[in-house]
């Protein structure tokens, strides 16, 4: 294991620039000595800033040592003691969310939170093609007709200004329960909980919506504590771990960065995952064909899409009936309808990414910002296009489908560019008609004719934003030797895990490795050996590469000696752990 080649940046054979991250070595030996660790952890611990006293509950995080008090988010308390007087007033409570995973998960939640009391509440998620994002005032209406007095609305409501003025109008107490950027004005909600809001002083933006909604109802169970209320109805307190399922998937669906209470409630809603008590996440992990333990990649491409697909064609309440479901056959029914939808939204993404590339490449390709415009694509897909164009071309994405001259957009952002914030500020300077979102993602309207004005306006502020070019930089965490492939050290790389934003899977560089049997497998991955200097074969994999540079690489340089950019990995097969070397990128030899 090496750091010699600190700060170098290497390009590679498919023009990507990778760099050496810096290491303190002085920390390196601190935390060697003081915790009995490995080099090899210690420089991982390094390079993610984690100083001396922070390894051990970085290792072995606690919920009851890192748990924030809630009450320090804004309107927290407010927020508490009004649904505690709704509870003693048994007043009509509803729930309205966005229809991603992060909403629904959050939706579910809650829901099933009041019904463990005893409650019944309703629940709404918009239909995106006819509603649209967030709270409207037919929904707000449907609940005052059904004397609804209580309504919260997760994942949106942060830009919603005419809607709550509606709802005040009309009687509701809404409780906002979001993360998305704020401008300075604040929706007339009756209390607006986002960490994100500018007198808010918990440092907790990077919560999801599900974290946020999380915090809601540890504050609203303490009150209910303290006011004697499960004493007094004979009630059992609810088990607030049980959903850190939900809030696993919601936090990594949702692409918040895993660090802090965000990192601690996935590794503990992994954990929950694995003892199979929701009805629907177990269905839904069964029809995924998932047979081994549930992770992070199984959350983020595997189950979040299936939820995802009922919302992106128009069924947006299929995500919270599964996973509120106490039906098993009834699970299952959804289930097997989430996986119908996914496999239309499969076909629809993939005719819709072919075109949107093409236009890339004709059109965008030197832009700062990729934005991409048809008549007529899948509203649903479109933030899924946006998130692969943002990967492929290591660039911020935006998607815009274009129905009677109106334009609505999803866009995926890159490590160091606020995407969010540019779309707020391109609302504030009239060239949408609205726009919102947060670091990584964010959506809007427009006239199709501002589309050529939002495009330089983007592009404007990005040639002004001094660490725009860092982002074009990968990061290499070191240098290590062929023999470094195995069990143990894989079993280290995971113990830092879960990796997400922000916290970022290690990749290492691998010199002088010669590739053998080189081949095609499935439909378009490549599979190959790797062998070192002293005659070790390790099993290699690059997928979805075979009509991309990298596969060309690899092809054009199968039996010649390279070095290898990619992450170790496990193969768990028939009982048996195979290491793997997963590539990233292939460069020239540097030994």
């Amino acid at each position: 294991m090496s750091n010699v080649l600190e700060d170098q940046i290497v390009t590679s054979l498919t023009k990507r620039h990778w760099k050496f991250k810096k290491n303190n070595q002085r920390l390196i030996q601190t935390i060697t000595e003081q915790y009995d660790l490995s080099s090899f952890m210690a420089t991982l611990l390094s390079s993610r800033n984690i100083s001396s006293n922070e390894v051990n509950n970085y290792i072995n995080p606690t919920l009851k040592d890192n748990l924030p008090n809630p009450s320090i988010m804004s309107d927290m308390v407010k927020a508490s003691d009004r649904t505690f007087e709704a509870l003693k007033k048994s007043e009509n409570i509803a729930v309205l969310g966005d229809y991603d995973v992060d909403g629904s998960t959050s939706v579910a939640m809650i829901v099933k939170y009041f019904q463990s009391l005893g409650v019944s509440v309703n629940f709404h998620i918009p239909n995106r093609f006819t509603e649209g994002y967030g709270p409207n005032k037919e929904v707000f209406k449907k609940f005052s007709q059904e004397n609804v007095k209580l309504i919260f609305t997760v994942d949106c409501g942060t830009m919603s200004y005419s809607e709550m003025e509606f709802a005040k109008e009309e009687g509701l107490d809404v409780i906002v329960l979001d993360h998305h950027q704020p401008e300075a004005k604040y929706p007339e909600a009756f209390a607006f909980i986002n960490p994100n809001r500018f007198d808010d002083d918990s440092q907790l933006g990077y919560l999801a919506a599900v974290g946020v909604s999380f915090m809601f109802l540890i504050s609203l169970n303490r009150k209910l504590r303290s006011e004697n209320w499960f004493i007094s109805n004979k009630l059992e307190e609810p088990n607030l771990i049980a959903f850190l399922d939900l809030i696993a998937l919601g936090t990594i669906c949702d692409s918040v960065p895993l660090k802090g209470i965000n990192r601690l409630m996935v590794i503990k809603g992994l954990e929950v995952i694995q003892k199979r008590k929701n009805h629907g996440l177990n269905a839904l992990i069964d029809i995924a064909e998932i047979n081994q333990k549930v992770s992070v990649y199984d959350l983020s491409f595997k189950l979040g899409p299936r939820i995802n697909a009922a919302g992106r064609i128009g069924k947006s309440n299929f995500g919270v009936d599964l996973l509120i479901s106490n039906d098993r056959n009834k699970a299952q029914k959804i289930s097997s309808e989430l996986e119908k939808f996914n496999l239309e939204r499969k076909t629809i993404e993939n005719h819709v990414y072919e075109m949107a590339k093409q236009q890339v490449n004709a059109e965008m390709k030197e832009s700062k910002i990729i934005v991409v415009y048809d008549e007529g694509w899948h509203e649903g897909v479109i933030g899924i296009i946006a998130s692969r164009l943002k990967d492929k071309y290591n660039k911020p994405a935006i998607v815009l489908s274009v129905n009677d001259g109106i334009a609505k957009g999803s866009g995926r952002s890159v490590k160091g560019i606020d995407l969010g914030n540019m779309i707020i500020s391109a609302n504030q300077n009239g060239i949408l008609d609205k726009g919102g979102g947060h670091a990584m993602a964010a959506g809007m309207t427009l006239n199709k004719d501002k589309i050529p004005e939002l495009i330089n306006y983007l592009n404007t502020k990005l040639v002004h934003k001094n660490d725009h070019e860092d982002h074009q930089l990968s990061y290499l965490d070191m240098k290590l030797s062929a023999s470094a492939i195995n069990i143990e050290v894989f079993n280290e790389v995971e113990s830092l895990g879960p990796y997400g934003s922000e916290n970022p899977e290690p990749i290492f560089f691998i010199d002088n490795v010669k590739i053998t049997s080189l081949k095609k497998i499935g439909s378009d991955h490549l599979k190959c050996l790797g062998r070192s200097e002293n005659g070790k074969f390790t099993e290699c994999l690059a997928f979805r590469s075979v009509s991309t540079s990298l596969g060309e690489q690899l092809y054009e340089n199968e039996g010649k000696s390279v070095s290898l950019i990619g992450k170790i990995k496990v193969n768990e097969w028939g009982g048996r752990k195979i290491p793997q070397f997963h590539i990233e990128d292939i460069a020239s030899t540097i030994a």
